[in-house]
């Protein structure tokens, strides 16, 4: 297993944790997923072939691959899509490939590859002109008549114990209805679902320090024309 963390670079939007995810458990150091996202996963059709972009130390990526045909679940930190590997039960992992490149830049797939598209906690650290970027490959990637689900959080909150504003570099922080406004201009060739929830305070230990953290959040499902 691969230990050493992919240090974050924020000027360059990288965000990684710079965590040892051999460290860390079992459990994803996102907790166990939001009470919303984790009711839609259950009930929504997922079949095919799935990107999970993003997805860390697979915080729900055994949902996905409970459901899909495979799964392809991607990140920058190769450190993180090791432990996510490394607790996948062994009936899984025949549906399951991992692949480590930088979203921003072109992503390493031909076009209309994969039938859904999963990402959750990442998409609003981004600027707007790189995150429609972002979007721009999903949909290259995504096939026509495909599913994509996102969250995108809004109104972050981040406290350290001193009472202060934590505030990552370059981060937008954007409001939940200019949000909701920008995804539907974003996705306006999509048919689209947006469900609005929030996350309660919740204390997040990560690259060596702690804080607590809320947020409202859009999870939005889109279906490709």
């Amino acid at each position: 297993m691969t230990t050493k963390p992919r240090k974050p670079d924020e000027e360059s939007y990288i965000y990684t944790e710079g965590v040892d995810y051999s460290q860390t458990g079992k459990t994803s150091i996102w907790g166990v997923g939001d009470k919303d996202t984790l009711e839609l996963l259950n009930k929504i059709e997922i079949s095919g072939k799935w990107l999970n972009l993003a997805a860390g130390d697979g915080r729900y990526n055994l949902n996905l691959l409970e459901k899909a045909g495979s799964v392809v679940a991607s990140d920058i930190d190769e450190s993180a899509l090791d432990k996510l590997r490394q607790n996948t039960p062994e009936e899984l992992r025949a549906k399951l490939k991992t692949e480590v490149f930088d979203i921003t830049k072109q992503f390493p797939f031909d076009d209309e590859s994969f039938d859904g598209v999963f990402c959750t906690g990442t998409l609003h650290l981004f600027p707007t002109e790189i995150l429609r970027q972002i979007l721009s490959e999903i949909d290259r990637v995504l096939r026509s008549k495909g599913k994509l689900i996102i969250d995108f959080a809004t109104d972050i909150k981040r406290i350290l114990p001193d009472g202060k504003l934590y505030v990552r570099k370059s981060e937008p922080q954007y409001k939940a209805e200019e949000a909701a406004k920008f995804l539907r201009e974003l996705f306006h060739n999509y048919q689209i679902q947006i469900r609005e929830s929030e996350v309660p305070e919740e204390e997040i230990e990560t690259r060596g320090f702690v804080y607590r953290f809320c947020c409202k959040f859009i999870l939005l499902t889109a279906n490709k024309k």
